[in-house]
């Protein structure tokens, strides 16, 4: 049920800059908000004993991974840290096997200046399954998640076999533990809330089921679930043109999400962009767009 999210504009500037909450200030309040800039500038070991908290261990342990060196048990790192000096952005990428084609959890975090983070993409997919190359065409070109161009082909594959858009592999099932321990983390750099961008409609629908609301988007969300319904103008557009507009898949997250991205939402007017969820620490928003909805 959960595949990826990107950041794709920067919020307005409404709070201070994150290079204004140096890490020396620690000892003034335990409450003053420490920034990933400040993080960024410390040094390699103080910065990578930070950025530990933001793996959950059982994740790890789970493929052999250490949580503390953060290799196997033949010594081969497994966890890549890129935290740049003067950066406001921090990427942790977790690999199985070592030489694996891709990260099987990869996570970008960053600053934003409403004292907050930015959840800037996350992947979270199982290393030991099926892949499918939906990120390329088929003449080998980056897709960028199916906005420029698409592999058609792999896409039918990856919907036949129960994935939603966008995702390479099937889902790994441990997104509760990296949410949990990424409000851990805000609770330590003292943040109140996080936001992000769902890429798709089935992102959109698993963060509402993690607490998110929506600061934009809410009324396309609604929108989409009136016209999917039986006399709507997307329930008449799934008319079997293609396969991934099968009459049957308004009934389920990932069938509205398929249709979607395959850009049904031209029949109200309307395309999936510029939407924003934001989550505060330790509260659920309740937030229901598809009531009783099934994946």
């Amino acid at each position: 049920m959960f595949s990826h999210l990107r950041l794709r504009r920067e919020p307005v500037k409404v709070g201070p800059d994150p290079r204004d909450m140096p890490i020396l200030r620690l000892d003034a309040s335990p409450t003053l908000p420490i920034s990933i800039y400040a993080i960024n500038n410390l040094s390699e070991n103080a910065k990578r004993r930070l950025y530990r908290t933001l793996l959950p261990p059982p994740l790890l342990m789970r493929f052999r991974i250490n949580p503390v060196s953060w290799a196997d048990s033949d010594g081969a790192p497994r966890v890549q840290l890129t935290a740049e000096p003067e950066s406001n952005t921090v990427t942790v990428a977790v690999r199985h096997p070592a030489e694996a084609p891709e990260p099987f959890f990869l996570l970008e975090l960053g600053d934003n200046n409403i004292n907050g983070f930015e959840l800037n993409f996350i992947a979270l997919h199982d290393p030991e399954g099926p892949r499918f190359a939906v990120d390329l065409d088929e003449e080998g070109q980056g897709t960028s998640f199916g906005t420029v161009r698409r592999n058609l082909a792999e896409e039918a594959r990856a919907l036949a076999a129960g994935l939603a858009p966008i995702q390479l592999r099937r889902n790994l099932g441990a997104a509760q533990l990296v949410f949990e321990q990424l409000e851990l983390f805000m609770a330590f750099a003292a943040h109140q809330a996080y936001s992000l961008e769902p890429l798709t409609y089935a992102a959109a629908w698993v963060f509402e089921r993690r607490g998110f609301a929506y600061v934009r988007g809410h009324k396309l969300m609604n929108d989409i679930q009136r016209e999917f319904q039986p006399g709507g103008r997307l329930h008449a557009a799934l008319d079997g043109s293609t396969p991934f507009r099968q009459p049957d898949q308004w009934r389920t997250v990932r069938g509205r999400a398929w249709a979607i991205h395959d850009g049904i939402l031209e029949a109200i007017d309307a395309q999936w962009d510029h939407l924003r969820m934001i989550k505060q620490l330790g509260k659920h928003a309740g937030v229901e767009t598809f009531p009783d909805a099934t994946y």
